[in-house]
């Protein structure tokens, strides 16, 4: 039998201006807002998303900065998959 890499998913929503430590293998932002966003600087539209999916045994430690300036409408979701090695 396949060796199996456990893994959980932890989801975060984001309405402010706000640095996210990723410390995981993969990494979803989805723009739920009325506006759009900066994800370390890249436009996020609204209504798209940025996944970042790591290898197998990978460990993404990049600190994402997410940027929505004035706006009071902005709706962040952040999903990440960490690998049970990584909680």
């Amino acid at each position: 039998m396949p060796t199996q890499t456990k893994y959980k998913i932890d989801i975060q929503q984001y309405a402010n201006n706000q640095l996210v430590l990723s410390n995981c293998n993969a990494i979803t932002f989805i723009n739920n807002g009325a506006t759009s966003v900066l994800i370390n600087n890249v436009p996020l539209a609204v209504g798209a998303n940025l996944s970042i999916q790591g290898n197998a045994d990978e460990l993404d430690t990049t600190e994402y900065n997410i940027t929505v300036g004035t706006s009071t409408t902005a709706n962040v979701i952040v999903i990440k998959k960490m690998n049970q090695w990584q909680q």
